[in-house]
């Protein structure tokens, strides 16, 4: 960064009152300036700061997709200042990610009078003996309604009559609920109350709530993977928890950038079944694609044979995957049970 106007002839830090012994103060950091400025001081420094962290931005993010494992290796070695901080970076790109998928909430498709006409007919017509979700093609039509089969019974105070049904059944009868399945179709009962008439709102507002809880998945899974680094290279006294956290950081960056590849995918509208195949193959290999990135990662970073390496990274995918989807299944229920 250039000096944006003249150095003070005196040598002593006006931040931290520290004896200068050049431009910079060896203590705080801070220049040596006079410091009366004008409004071009001003301008001239934040287009400066900002061009700065772009540059910082624009070279962490090449390297962190065209070189697997890089960022981290020199993060390790100590050449830090050429780049972005981890925990910056990963607040920078979650944000991105987020603001991506939160401006995307809103966008879908309005209920026609026709759908509605139809998801009446299916609600007066629904047996009411079971909870259930269905999607039904409209006949003689390209669309498709989605709706909960809440059924007839549930369409007033439905938890207390869920609870009046659950009472009234011996204990032996395989209608008798308990522990989770209680919980879920309690709730769902409760639920009928409101959304009974409107299911497509109902599942949009479940996954608002979802959507809301996403940051905490992420937040809560990347401690474990990173943990799960420390166990498998254990046997490598080099590789403090810290190397192996931000080796987790800068994965869930390109899983940030995966992540926002196949929302600009799922975005593409098409009718045509050969560009809506294409698209569909391509959000495949994104996804795929993510997994042998981590593989890459862990080859170049921790120095392993490709066979060690294999197995490790498959316990790794393994285990991503799977804590993934109970957070997410986890959070699911918990948005479940605050929609009202």
């Amino acid at each position: 960064m250039s000096r944006h106007h003249h150095e003070r002839k005196e040598n002593i830090c006006l931040n931290c009152g520290a004896v200068l012994h050049g431009h910079f103060c060896h203590v705080c950091g801070q220049e040596n300036n006079e410091p009366r400025e004008n409004a071009w001081h001003i301008i001239r420094h934040f287009f400066e700061d900002v061009t700065h962290f772009d540059g910082k931005f624009f070279d962490s993010l090449r390297y962190v997709l065209t070189k697997p494992g890089f960022l981290a290796k020199e993060y390790t070695k100590g050449r830090r200042a050429s780049y972005l901080n981890p925990i910056r970076m990963y607040l920078l790109y979650s944000a991105i990610f987020f603001l991506v998928t939160f401006s995307l909430l809103g966008k879908h498709e309005h209920t026609t009078p026709e759908v509605a006409r139809f998801r009446d007919s299916l609600e007066q017509h629904n047996p009411g003996k079971r909870i259930g979700y269905s999607k039904v093609s409209i006949p003689g039509t390209d669309e498709s309604v989605e709706y909960l089969n809440f059924g007839k019974v549930y369409p007033r105070d439905g938890a207390r009559v869920f609870d009046s049904i659950q009472h009234s059944l011996p204990d032996t009868s395989a209608r008798k609920l308990s522990g989770f399945d209680h919980f879920l179709y309690r709730n769902m009962a409760r639920l009928s109350t409101v959304y009974h008439r409107d299911p497509n709102r109902f599942m949009e507002q479940l996954n608002e709530q979802f959507i809301h809880s996403l940051s905490k998945i992420f937040f809560i899974s990347l401690p474990l993977f990173a943990l799960l680094l420390w166990l498998m290279y254990l046997r490598q006294k080099q590789q403090y928890f810290v190397a192996h956290a931000v080796f987790a950081i800068h994965f869930y960056c390109v899983v940030f950038v995966f992540g926002i590849l196949l929302q600009a995918i799922n975005m593409i509208d098409v009718e045509n079944s050969v560009v809506l195949s294409v698209l569909q193959i391509l959000g495949m290999v994104v996804t795929v694609g993510m997994y042998v990135y981590l593989y890459a990662a862990m080859y170049q970073f921790y120095q392993q044979g490709w066979f060690k390496t294999a197995i490790k990274w498959l316990i790794q995918s393994v285990f991503f995957t799977a804590i993934f989807i109970t957070l997410s299944l986890l959070f699911y229920i918990n948005a479940m049970a605050h929609l009202n």
